[in-house]
């Protein structure tokens, strides 16, 4: 499980709330490798997330071109690796099936990503777009 703490908040109201969001999603699949969840509820749940992942990329990267972010590049970068790791996980999904060990690898997977994310390149466009809008 994870939980979003102050010092992962970016100071940016639309992006904190969707990291909220996004955590919550990360935690739904981690609570299903401690439970009987049906094959349908983690297809849904991973179709879920992964949508919601890229909603949020696509919103976070509208607000670096609006503010002109000179790290923008980059950034979309490690969304764009994140996106392929997470594909990777869902393929191995269709192809293998529900496991602890794949909702394991998803859940380390996610938080160790999100956490890494959020706290240095999320934050630093943060402080940038605070400091020039």
């Amino acid at each position: 499980m994870i939980t979003l703490t102050k010092d992962m908040e970016v100071g940016v109201a639309k992006i904190d709330s969707q990291h909220r969001e996004l955590v919550d999603k990360i935690n739904a699949v981690t609570a299903m490798g401690t439970k009987s969840a049906t094959d349908e509820e983690i297809k849904k749940t991973l179709g879920f997330l992964g949508d919601y992942v890229v909603k949020h990329f696509n919103d976070e990267e509208e607000l670096h071109r609006q503010s002109n972010y000179p790290k923008m590049a980059e950034h979309k970068e490690q969304h764009k690796q994140f996106l392929k790791a997470f594909d990777d996980l869902k393929k191995e999904y269709a192809k293998s099936g529900a496991s602890a060990k794949l909702t394991l690898d998803i859940t380390n997977s996610a938080i160790t990503w999100v956490v890494r994310h959020i706290k240095s390149s999320d934050k630093d466009f943060g402080k940038f777009y605070n400091a020039n809008n």
